[in-house]
């Protein structure tokens, strides 16, 4: 599956840091698709936020840093162990931009 981004208001990094978001995660389950394929379709039916430049930032810095992270394990700089607690703490701060975004929260 390939993902392009139809604007240049939402870049791809932001719609992949929305995709790996819990609330995402659940909507897709519960609404879109329940089963353990996403497809692009799937993809066609999320509800996506336009987002602010500041907002844009804040998810890029996230983004990166998850990058970052898994370069560094898959060039053995960090072990399995830092990497996931490292991810687990980027996963947190992402749910909660994400469920602020869309007032979960």
């Amino acid at each position: 599956m390939s993902l392009y981004s139809l604007t240049n208001k939402v870049p791809a990094y932001f719609i992949v840091c929305l995709i790996n978001s819990t609330f995402i995660s659940f909507y897709v389950d519960e609404f879109v698709n329940n089963t353990q394929t996403f497809q692009i379709n799937d993809a066609r039916q999320l509800p996506i936020f336009i987002p602010d430049e500041n907002t844009l930032e804040q998810f890029k810095k996230i983004f990166d840093s998850a990058i970052e992270i898994k370069k560094s394990h898959l060039n053995n700089e960090l072990s399995a162990k830092d990497s996931d607690k490292k991810l687990t703490e980027i996963q947190e701060e992402l749910d909660l931009k994400v469920n602020t975004l869309y007032h979960l929260i």
